[in-house]
Parts: C-alpha cells; sequence; structure tokens
C-alpha cells in the first residue's frame, strides 16, 4: 500500500487524538533525555521498517521521525487540508538580549561565521529566566537536536550570545 493510500478500516478520531498525546510524550521524553538507549534503539527499529528512521538512526533521527508521525495523524483528524511534507529537524535557536545593539552584534557575529540568524525582535522577555530580555534572535539550524553537531553548533552560540550580553531561550520548530 502507498504511504497515502486509504486503509480498510480508518483511524477513530479519539484514537488519533490519543496515539499524538503519546507520540508528544514520547518526543518530551526524549529530548529531556528520559528515554532509556534500548527503548530508542528499539523504537527506531519498528520505524526502520516503516521506512521513517535510516539504519543506524539514534535519538535525533527519533525525534525527527516522532515529530512527522505527529504531524501525519493531525492531518488524519483533519488539522491540516494537505498531507504534511516530513519533517526537516531543522530548528530555531533562541537568545535574548536586554538591547537592540547586542541583539545586532550577535546577530553579525554569528552571520561571520556562516550561520543564518534573524533579524532581533522585540519580545517580553517571559521566556527567559530573568526577566529582563527585550529582544529575541532567532538562529536557524540544519544539526538535528540531540545529534553530537548540534551541542557543538548549540554550545558555540552559547558562546556568542554570551559575549554579547545574552542568554539562550532554547529551541523550537520555525513557524511555518
Amino acid at each position: 500500500m502507498s504511504e497515502d493510500g486509504a486503509v480498510p478500516h480508518p483511524l477513530g478520531r479519539q484514537d488519533a487524538a490519543a496515539l499524538i498525546g503519546v507520540l508528544a510524550v514520547l518526543e518530551g521524553q526524549l529530548i529531556a533525555g528520559d528515554l532509556d538507549r534500548h527503548v530508542i534503539d528499539h523504537l527506531n527499529g519498528h520505524l526502520r521498517g516503516a521506512d521513517l528512521v535510516g539504519p543506524g538512526a539514534g535519538p535525533a533521527e527519533l525525534r525527527v521521525a516522532l515529530a512527522t508521525l505527529n504531524q501525519r495523524l493531525r492531518y488524519v483528524l483533519g488539522e491540516y487540508a494537505e498531507p504534511p511534507a516530513p519533517d526537516t529537524g531543522e530548528v530555531d535557536q533562541y537568545f535574548g538580549f536586554a538591547a537592540e545593539a547586542p541583539a545586532r552584534a550577535f546577530v553579525e557575529a554569528v552571520r561571520a561565521r556562516g550561520g543564518t540568524p534573524a533579524a532581533p525582535v522585540p519580545v517580553d522577555g517571559r521566556a527567559y529566566d530573568d526577566g529582563t530580555v527585550r529582544w529575541q534572535v532567532a538562529v536557524r539550524t540544519a544539526d538535528l537536536p540531540l545529534s553530537a553537531a548540534f551541542a557543538v553548533d548549540q554550545q558555540q552560540l552559547l558562546a556568542l550570545a554570551a559575549q554579547h550580553g545574552g542568554s539562550h531561550g532554547g529551541w523550537g520548530s520555525p513557524p511555518p
């Protein structure tokens, strides 16, 4: 059967909603580092059989597969008019600054090292611990969260932000 082919017995709304929740919990536990490596390998084995991950997949690839499955179930529930494209794994990392000038300096420093930052935007600071953040910069990364490459990039960006008086505000999927 093709990926988008009809099934003989459609999934019920309640079951789809429950599965969305289960996938979200799994993804959250994975991101928090609370899933045992054996569980990660076991899940990847099942998802490899469905062509959602490749051989040698680890936590980073599992996160993308779980997010993709979640979006497909949201389509089944009618939240999207078209089937969603597979999750690319790209995320934005967010950095906060007390003033616009250091935020702009950070943007230039990220660009100088080959990064792809967005322009600083004003924010209310609630997403940051100290409440002094008034400007936020999103930096797009193609490295998958939970991968070694992402961790290295994140540490470099954290150090660069600190040089400009910035703090880390986490990461998340880019807006559509």
